[in-house]
């Protein structure tokens, strides 16, 4: 007799429900059917970021606008530059080689480090700048960049250079939907007729199969055949009271979230994760939980 009664029922396999890629840093994401991860992380993933006149970065968090910039990949190796699209505008295509990745470099502050980057011009700068309502330019990181991965988003993983985009911290976030079903449940009880899509959390990885929460206990998994570490719980700020379709904000889910989800680092949701090597993610791989906290 094993420790599983005979009749009970055998619990889903967790696996991955979808994946996504934020080629601009806070503009809206794209759905993708793999991953395929560099030394960074994702391949295309926060790859570029509008600045303001001073260099720091320009992010949805106080310019809701731009989470309604819709990039698209001008290739299918994501390698050739954007198409941007918003509201009320023609597109913008910036191609990669129109960007010279060879000439200055740009220093831009993205939270406690600067990172070098590419302006992509006058006419992105004009059309970025229309689009996010304020003065900014549109900077493609520089391909020679080492922005050090911080030891609290890399679980076991030995931080010794490893790099990180232009990402808050972690080259990848996960998240279960379960745990965002556990969110809804608490404003329906709370009398909220609009729920909470699971966009406005920013995962480049959902997954589908687990418990509520059950992501926060883990440390290392495996994702198909990528190994990966689970850092710190994602800290949650104003952003994931944007709405992702019309850039207005509320109250939710921040108000919920401070029942049930604060620490001493704040409210949090999701998890802060690192890959061990360099591979492909796919859409419906197993995920395989190897230890816990």
């Amino acid at each position: 007799m094993t420790t599983r009664d005979v009749g009970d029922a055998v619990p889903p396999m967790a696996r991955v429900a979808a994946l996504t890629v934020y080629p601009l840093k806070s503009a809206a994401g794209i759905r993708v059917p793999f991953l395929s991860l560099d030394a960074r992380g994702a391949v295309g993933d926060r790859r570029w970021v509008l600045v303001d006149h001073t260099g720091t970065m320009v992010t949805a968090r106080d310019t809701h606008r731009v989470v309604l910039i819709q990039p698209e990949f001008l290739s299918e190796d994501w390698h050739a530059g954007l198409r941007l699209t918003a509201p009320d505008l023609p597109p913008l295509e910036v191609p990669l080689d129109a960007v010279k990745l060879d000439g200055p470099v740009t220093r831009v502050r993205v939270w406690d480090d600067d990172v070098t980057a590419h302006d992509a011009g006058d006419a992105a700068a004009a059309w970025c700048s229309e689009a996010a309502g304020r003065p900014c330019r549109l900077l493609r990181l520089a391909d020679h960049d080492r922005r050090p991965l911080a030891p609290r988003f890399a679980g076991t993983i030995d931080v010794q250079s490893r790099v990180v985009a232009i990402t808050d911290g972690a080259p990848l976030l996960l998240l279960g939907l379960a745990s965002v079903d556990a969110l809804n449940a608490r404003l329906r009880e709370r009398g909220h007729a609009s729920l909470m899509d699971p966009r406005r959390f920013r995962a480049n990885m959902l997954l589908t199969g687990t418990d509520a929460h059950e992501e926060d206990r883990w440390r290392d998994i495996q994702i198909g055949a990528v190994a990966l570490s689970v850092g710190s719980a994602c800290t949650r700020c104003v952003f994931t009271t944007v709405d992702p379709d019309t850039a207005a904000r509320g109250p939710e889910p921040l108000r919920t979230f401070a029942e049930y989800r604060r620490t001493e680092d704040g409210v949090t949701f999701g998890m802060n994760t690192t890959h061990r090597h360099v591979g492909v993610i796919e859409v419906g791989d197993p995920v395989q939980v190897v230890s816990w906290r």
